[in-house]
């Protein structure tokens, strides 16, 4: 009878201890995995916060690229007290506010170690800026001298390393993002099979935290691909944006280097675009882009491509389009322009040999003289021989 006793407290002994273990590893289990969805979800929320941080950073960087260049044209062309630079200036300032924000997010040290090179050429970028001015404004033949110089070697190589620098930062960035997610769906797989190991209360916790899991990630995916979709497209023209020209460009380049039908990439410039934001306002300014973004995009042929590269200016791409059927195509545009605006071009053929930031210089080059021989003109740049 005590033998019998003593096996039915040992049994009853062993039950309890079972449940107990169980309950304290379903415990256990439900705190880790609860922990590790929380603490995926906050990755991939700090992520995605600091990726459209990026895209904004990149977006300012290129356009400071393209209102350097005006400041420098007007600079030059106009008397001392016209260049003020003022879109020049409200765009550094948006940058260096974006910078501070990105300043803010745990960075890796890979992208801190580039973020501190990216903020030191800004802020010697920014100090090339008031010493340009102050070169400008001081009037003579020597300080103009000295700041064309400032502006041709200094300053316009650095805004590219600039630009350059953030592509680079916001592609780790946003490869950082996926990673972030990828880990999180990868925890929340853990946490869903240490949890279904359990029973009774520890298959209800997992079912709970694979549901929870499971809505935070479908979030997060959708929220993913809207940011993926607003990373190639321009919020104010919702023309495709310079991340998907850069994208479309080596497309293109490669389809005619494949093909050998020539193509014809141009750069289109609104003239003096920023006396009519002075004269009408920047909601009128912004009127005019949305409407000369249709009403280019509306003439363009299925295939073509049409993209907002910056401020007021406009990139395009013509397939199997060469040289002389390009300029007679800019001709009828200029004859369609919306509210009396003139634009400006340049025009380059490319069989497709050359890196996309070769024809682009190359249809700059011809952007300036056509702006410099008066405007309301599209230029032919010259062959790639010749202009190497």
């Amino acid at each position: 009878m005590f033998e019998s006793g003593r096996r039915l407290t040992a049994s009853v002994a062993a039950r309890v201890f079972a449940v107990v273990v169980l309950a304290l590893a379903a415990v256990a289990s439900s705190w880790i995995g609860i922990d590790a969805g929380q603490e995926g979800r906050l990755r991939v929320t700090d992520a995605l916060h600091l990726a459209r941080r990026m895209l904004d950073a990149r977006a300012l960087a290129n356009e400071l690229v393209a209102r350097q260049a005006q400041f420098a044209l007007e600079s030059l062309q106009l008397p001392a007290e016209a260049a003020s630079g003022g879109e020049y200036r409200r765009t550094l300032a948006a940058l260096r506010q974006v910078l501070d924000e990105i300043n803010r997010y745990p960075l890796d040290p890979a992208d801190r170690v580039l973020y501190r090179t990216l903020r030191q050429q800004f802020e010697h970028f920014d100090q090339l800026h008031a010493e340009i001015t102050a070169l400008i404004r001081r009037g003579t033949r020597e300080d103009e001298l000295a700041a064309s110089n400032k502006v041709l070697e200094v300053a316009a190589p650095l805004a590219q390393d600039i630009a350059e620098g953030m592509r680079t930062l916001d592609m780790m960035v946003s490869e950082r993002a996926m990673r972030a997610a990828e880990d999180s769906g990868a925890a929340a797989e853990r946490a869903r099979w240490a949890l279904v190991a359990f029973s009774g209360l520890s298959l209800l916790v997992a079912w709970l935290l694979a549901n929870s899991l499971g809505t935070a990630l479908a979030a997060s995916d959708a929220l993913m691909r809207r940011l993926s979709e607003l990373a190639r497209v321009d919020g104010l023209t919702a023309l495709p944006n310079r991340r998907a020209w850069d994208e479309e460009l080596i497309k293109g380049l490669h389809r005619a280097r494949r093909t050998r039908q020539p193509c014809t990439v141009a750069l289109l410039d609104l003239d003096h675009f920023k006396r009519f934001n002075d004269t009408h306002g920047h909601q009128a300014g912004d009127a005019l882009l949305r409407g000369m973004a249709q009403a280019l995009a509306g003439r363009l042929r299925v295939g073509d491509l049409i993209a907002r590269y910056g401020g007021e200016e406009f990139a395009l791409l013509l397939h199997g389009c060469d040289g002389a059927n390009a300029l007679r195509f800019f001709d009828r545009l200029h004859g369609a322009a919306m509210q009396g605006q003139t634009f400006s071009a340049g025009v380059a053929q490319s069989d497709g040999s050359e890196e996309g930031s070769e024809v682009l210089q190359r249809a700059d080059r011809a952007l300036y003289r056509a702006k410099a021989e008066g405007r309301n003109r599209t230029v032919l740049a010259e062959p790639i021989a010749e202009a190497a």
